[in-house]
C-alpha cells in the first residue's frame, strides 16, 4: 500500500454455466444463512440480506451483478470484521425497477443512499467494486454525509478523463456471441492462476447457493441489461462532472486495483486518487476481479484501511 500515486463486467449467464459445469468437493455446512429482505426507496424495492457483526460495511456491485456474485471467500473473511449489508441495484436480480428508464450512476446512488437511510444507519462504510465502484464516487459526491470510508475497486472516473479499455476487450465483454466461459479470461488473468482462481470462486459460489449462504440471485433481464449498459457506457463515458467533483471529496477512501486488469485499467485508480485529496491506492495481483483472486490478500487491506 503506498500513497498516490506512490475484470468486471460479472455476466449472469456465467453462473448457469457454472452450476453445469464445475466439480466441487464435499465440505462442512455453513451456519448461515441468506435471509432476503425488501424495502421501499423512492419508487423502487430493493433486496438485501445482512451478514456478519461489527462496523457495517455495504458492499456495491457491478455490471449485470447480483447481490449473490460476490466470491464467498471474500465474504467469509470480510464478516470476521464487519457487518455485511448486500443488496441488488435497480432492476437486477430481486430489486423492483421502474417503467421509465432512470438507470443512471446518479439514480443508483441515490438509490443506495436510500437504503442506507432506510436501514437506520447514519453513516457507514462502503466498498464498491467495478461499475459499483462508479455508483460508490456518485454516493461519496452527492451523499457524503452518509460515508465514514470508502474503498473503490476497479474504479473509473468517466468521460475523457478515463484511461479508455482498448476496443477488442469492450467487443469481447458486449458481444452476446462469445462464448461466457471465454469472457471470464478477461475478469480474471488469462494465466493458470487466473484460470485456477476462476474455477475456484465459481465451485466456492455453487457450493454457496448449496448450503443457502448465499441467495440463489442470478436473474437479470434483457431490459436491465440494456439500462445498465447505457448507464455504464454510453452516459458514463460523456460523464466529465464526475471526475471534476472528485476534488471536493473529504471522505478517506483507498484505490484499490489488480495490476492485470483489462477492463477498467488500473491506471484509472492514479487518476482517481489524484483527484481526491490524500486517497490511497494500493494495487494487487490479479485483474478485475483481483479482489476474488487474492480475497484473503484484500481483507486484510481492508481491515488495516478501515481501522
Amino acid at each position: 500500500m503506498v500513497g498516490k500515486p506512490k475484470i468486471m463486467k460479472w455476466t449472469h449467464h456465467l453462473i448457469y454455466i457454472a452450476f453445469f459445469s464445475i466439480n466441487i468437493y464435499s465440505s462442512a455446512h455453513a451456519q448461515f444463512t441468506a435471509e432476503v429482505k425488501t424495502v421501499e426507496v423512492g419508487d423502487i424495492k430493493i433486496a438485501y440480506y445482512i451478514r456478519g457483526q461489527g462496523k457495517p460495511l455495504l458492499m456495491i456491485n457491478g455490471f449485470l451483478s447480483t447481490m449473490s456474485l460476490w466470491d464467498p471467500a471474500l465474504l467469509e473473511e470480510l464478516t470476521k470484521n464487519y457487518q455485511l449489508i448486500l443488496f441488488d441495484n435497480r432492476g437486477v436480480g430481486l430489486s423492483t425497477d421502474t417503467k421509465q428508464d432512470n438507470t443512471t450512476m446518479e439514480q443508483m446512488a441515490d438509490d443506495a443512499a436510500g437504503l442506507i437511510k432506510k436501514l437506520g444507519y447514519e453513516k457507514i462504510n462502503i466498498l464498491a467494486w467495478s461499475m459499483g465502484a462508479r455508483i460508490g464516487q456518485q454516493i461519496l459526491i452527492r451523499h457524503p454525509a452518509l460515508v465514514d470510508k470508502a474503498i473503490l475497486c476497479s474504479a473509473n472516473p468517466g468521460g475523457k478523463y478515463a484511461d479508455k479499455t482498448s476496443l477488442d476487450v469492450e467487443n469481447k465483454l458486449n458481444n452476446p456471441n462469445i462464448p461466457e466461459m471465454d469472457k471470464i479470461g478477461l475478469v480474471f488473468t488469462n494465466d493458470e492462476a487466473g484460470k485456477q482462481a476462476a474455477k475456484d470462486c465459481l465451485a466456492r459460489l455453487k457450493q454457496a447457493v448449496a448450503t443457502k449462504t448465499i441467495p440463489n440471485d442470478f436473474a437479470v433481464s434483457k431490459e436491465t441489461t440494456i439500462r445498465q449498459n447505457r448507464a455504464r457506457t454510453t452516459l458514463w463515458n460523456s460523464n466529465n462532472a464526475n471526475f471534476i467533483a472528485l476534488k471536493n471529496i473529504k471522505t478517506p477512501v483507498l484505490l484499490a486495483d489488480g495490476r492485470h486488469d483489462i477492463i477498467d485499467l488500473p491506471k484509472n485508480s492514479v487518476i482517481i486518487a489524484n483527484q481526491i485529496p490524500f486517497a490511497w491506492t494500493a494495487f494487487l495481483d490479479g485483474g478485475h476481479a483481483f479482489l476474488f483472486q487474492e480475497h484473503k490478500q484484500f481483507s486484510d487491506l481492508v481491515y488495516v484501511f478501515l481501522q
